[in-house]
């Protein structure tokens, strides 16, 4: 913080100096995105360590100094002397022949200012910088009850030894030894399984009940998140935290994204109605009557689609890490003309220390064919005690300019980090899916070639940023990619074309029932931290099932787990508007044919940009429009 500091005084002392030259403009922009990268540079690395590091010692003091740096961040936010020359540049003759980037830069950063309370009177902004302290407490709070949320209980042993072995089960989840039962978790690899694979109702409601009850804990902390959330939006007069998050943002309002989700509702209600027919009618075959309740749904899908003689089992048997980690080296060198070199990783520089050997992070140097380095990937892919639950794609540095003349250039590095099945190192076709998601965010970051940290890889508008990893989700699906990375784990068989076909047959089938659900969360989350009302979050989330006519569970609480409502809060709509930009990029781009002319315009015109680039003027470049398709 002291650099950070040193560079605040330097402002401070031209506040009153008038802008006359573009290199006067440049070195302050570049000054002030200075500040926010040395700070960046250690709190994007606190936030790593906090979620992944095996030693609770670590993640407690990289909480800590999170949570000190967050403060840091909302005292600059209300620093009047950094907007005051901010604004001296905008406001200036020069503005206008500043680059691209530079001017998106500024007028975003005059909008973060702005928005977080710049114009308030003295108190209001030391009340506001509070509030913003209490949030990041709170999120903090809710992500960590969710790592530390898993619940053990016992079962019937001969229901599950069907689904697991004794010993994978002892290898995953401590077991109490009480004659006849063996202990299950709510950890997802093993929830997930009994969900898809067990023919016992009973069992899966069990397992359904405690996995969606495991985190009572967060009902309060996303109370309180919500209640303030509202508050500091209404304090910078805001009329809800929705309408504040998304200003900046494609949608720009809470009425454009309520039209989006309309119209996509409207297109899937008829399909929707459709599958869950079909999947009553086959749980009247199998279990004689009832009504389809939630832990039926993955059971009877899973069942409906091995009709045509897709076995997920058999499937899985020719996933595995190591070929689809080879699928993105050649993914990566096909389209870019990328190396990915993977390096020894060594003690000093691992957050993994005890981990199993075949579970261990892995580290890859990322290059050009001419052997030029462009960044640094760490792919952390199994589940361990205490670590994040889901899968994401952490920055530990971003990729910018180290110097106002841009000759020098701090190199990114990016964590991918997932929760994959542990057993024997395959792959359900979810997983791969996933991996690849991820992968795309990684590319993002890795690619982007920005002046600023502040507009680098994923540091882009909310609604925008899933669009890569959305694309990169596509190969996951690619007949041809699919026989690249598809080869059985013990015969080293390459996946057969009828498998593949089935496959894709697979992929439209009960597609319905998933965006409903999507819609389902993005509605929540736009009502969640809509206009305040007296509602209870369990209270909405059970209203907006029976609305969607999606199978609820009274008092169940699966939103308690749901970790986007810190990251994502208000923006969850996100995921389904860059799905829509993601489906129309694949077609127009022919990503398909793994041409270098395709990944040469992607890169360029689309990844190269980070968030340097408005991206509706992208999207119009790039396919005409600016607007996703509901069609798509």
């Amino acid at each position: 913080m002291a650099k950070c500091d040193s560079l605040r005084v330097v402002i401070a002392n031209q506040v009153d100096i008038k802008i006359s030259t573009k290199s006067q403009a440049s070195e302050i922009l570049f000054i002030l995105d200075s500040i926010s990268k040395h700070v960046c540079n250690v709190i994007d690395v606190a936030e790593l360590c906090r979620c992944v590091h095996t030693d609770p010692s670590w993640r407690e003091s990289a909480t800590n100094a999170f949570s000190i740096l967050s403060d840091y961040i909302a005292q600059l936010n209300v620093d009047t002397n950094l907007y005051r020359r901010l604004t001296n540049v905008v406001d200036s003759n020069i503005f206008e022949n500043l680059s691209e980037e530079q001017q998106r830069f500024a007028t975003l950063l005059k909008a973060e200012f702005e928005r977080d309370g710049i114009h308030l009177a003295d108190d209001d902004r030391e009340k506001l910088r509070q509030i913003q302290n209490q949030i990041v407490q709170l999120e903090t709070l809710f992500q960590e009850n969710i790592n530390n949320s898993k619940k053990l209980f016992d079962v019937d042993a001969n229901l599950v030894e069907q689904i697991f072995s004794k010993d994978t089960l002892e290898a995953n989840v401590p077991q109490s030894g009480i004659p006849g039962k063996l202990t299950l978790s709510t950890d997802g690899f093993i929830s997930n399984t009994v969900g898809r694979y067990s023919g016992n109702p009973q069992l899966r409601k069990e397992v359904y009940m405690e996995s969606m009850t495991s985190c009572p804990e967060n009902l309060e902390v996303l109370e309180s998140l919500r209640r303030i959330r509202y508050e500091s939006a209404n304090l910078q007069g805001f009329g809800s935290y929705a309408e504040r998050c998304l200003r900046d943002k494609m949608a720009n309002t809470p009425e454009a994204v309520d039209f989006f989700l309309r119209k996509l509702q409207e297109r899937i209600t008829y399909p929707y109605q459709k599958d869950m027919e079909i999947i009553q009618n086959a749980k009247r075959k199998v279990e004689g009557c009832g009504d389809v309740e939630p832990w039926d749904i993955p059971f009877y899908t899973g069942i409906l689609k091995s009709r045509n003689g897709l076995d997920p089992t058999e499937l899985s048997a020719y996933f595995t890490i190591q070929n689809c980690v080879e699928g993105m080296k050649i993914l990566v060198r096909e389209l870019f003309g990328i190396i990915l070199y993977e390096e020894v990783m060594y003690d000093d520089e691992r957050w993994d220390h005890g981990a199993a050997k075949e579970g261990r992070a892995r580290k890859f140097l990322v290059t050009s064919e001419a052997g030029d380095d462009l960044g640094t990937m760490y792919l952390d892919l199994h589940p361990r005690e205490g670590k994040y639950v889901h899968a994401a794609h952490f920055t530990i540095l971003c990729g910018c300019a180290e110097s106002v003349d841009a000759k020098n250039f701090q190199l990114p590095v990016v964590a991918l980090v997932c929760n994959l099945s542990p057993e024997g190192n395959v792959l359900s076709h979810s997983e791969v899916e996933t991996l690849y998601h991820e992968f795309g965010h990684a590319l993002h970051s890795l690619l982007s070639r920005t002046t600023f940290q502040h507009m680098s890889g994923t540091r882009a508008s909310m609604d925008f940023v899933e669009t890569p990893s959305h694309l990169l989700e596509h190969y996951a699906w690619n007949p041809y990619f699919l026989r690249l990375i598809g080869k059985h784990h013990l015969t080293d068989e390459i996946i057969p074309d009828k498998m593949i076909e089935l496959l894709l047959q697979s992929q439209q089938e009960f597609k319905s029932i998933e965006l409903q659900n999507q819609i389902l969360y993005s509605r929540f989350d736009q009502e969640l931290f809509g206009p305040l009302n007296d509602k209870s979050s369990i209270n909405i989330f059970a209203s907006l099932y029976r609305q969607h006519q999606i199978p609820y569970a009274e008092g169940t609480h699966w939103h308690t787990r749901f970790g986007h409502l810190v990251t994502y809060g208000a923006g969850y709509y996100g995921y389904l508007y860059a799905q829509a930009f993601a489906s129309d990029l694949w077609t127009e781009l022919k990503l398909e044919r793994f041409s270098r002319a395709s990944g040469k315009r992607l890169w360029e015109d689309l990844l190269g940009h980070g968030g340097a680039r408005d991206p509706q003027t992208m999207m119009y470049d790039l396919l005409g429009r600016k607007r996703p398709s509901v069609d798509a």
